[in-house]
């Protein structure tokens, strides 16, 4: 995600440059005729087409920046470089439609005041519902998973849950600290909480809803590895007590952790 971000801001600081000096570098403002380019307020479209790029990759560049020095995670680095992306789209279609001929017909002549306004507010409303998207992500993405013991199944709900059949366990432990993590292969990882699909340093993949502060349950079962913890331990260690009570584990292995 560094990687990603990095270039896109500085593809981003470069295109603002390169706008504002070649404005035929603006769709579709470069392929107009003279005439129909007469109506375009070009120093001021190109104005604010580059402030927004450049803004916008700037952030992006301290964003990735932020993320390399683990200030914030990655994944928060994506959830922060979808909200830019997404909001400088609105001061863009804004300005598009102010000064790039939107809202005028093929003649160049204005359309009404009531269709100008109504692209403009189409526009806030979709870049704000995709605004709204990202940051509802963001905080479903933070939760700790909820986690319940049933008769059958130890169900995990929210995002990446599932539903783990308390026959296929093989194994439980106490664990205070988690094995090291190499990757993220297809997961969330926040300051808060990890879900997901992991690969640990050992080469085993597995699956975490975890918090981030211990202790954490490691169960096996006939074909996977899972962790998993609630946000307090006196929470995690119930959890523990409900599956060595109703998973049918083998007697070897039904008091680890104790």
């Amino acid at each position: 995600m560094f990687w990603i971000d990095l270039i896109i801001g500085l593809v981003l600081m470069l295109l603002a440059w390169g706008v504002y000096r070649n404005p035929n570098l603006i769709n579709p403002y470069g392929g107009m005729s003279p005439e129909r380019k007469a109506l375009v307020d070009i120093d001021n479209l190109k104005w604010v087409l580059a402030i927004t790029m450049a803004v916008a990759g700037g952030l992006l560049i301290i964003a990735a920046l932020l993320s390399a020095f683990k200030v914030i995670d990655e994944t928060a680095s994506g959830f922060v470089a979808m909200g830019i992306c997404f909001a400088m789209l609105v001061p863009m279609f804004i300005a598009m439609h102010r000064y790039n001929g939107f809202g005028r017909d093929r003649l160049g002549q204005l359309k009404s005041e009531k269709t100008g306004r109504g692209a403009s507010i189409a526009a806030l409303v979709i870049t704000g519902f995709s605004l709204v998207f990202v940051i509802v992500l963001l905080l479903f993405s933070n939760q700790t998973p909820k986690i319940e013991v049933g008769e059958e199944n130890l169900s995990i709900s929210g995002m990446y849950g599932r539903d783990i059949p308390l026959s296929e366990i093989v194994s439980v432990e106490l664990l205070e600290k988690m094995p090291p993590v190499a990757i993220r292969t297809n997961g969330s990882s926040t300051g808060k909480a990890n879900k997901g699909h992991f690969k640990l340093k050992s080469g085993e993949k597995c699956m975490m809803f975890i918090s981030n502060k211990g202790p954490y349950i490691e169960i096996r079962t006939t074909d996977n590895l899972y962790y998993i913890n609630s946000d307090t331990e006196e929470k995690t260690l119930e959890i523990l007590s409900e599956i060595k009570a109703k998973a049918p584990l083998p007697s070897s292995v039904s008091n680890r952790g104790d």
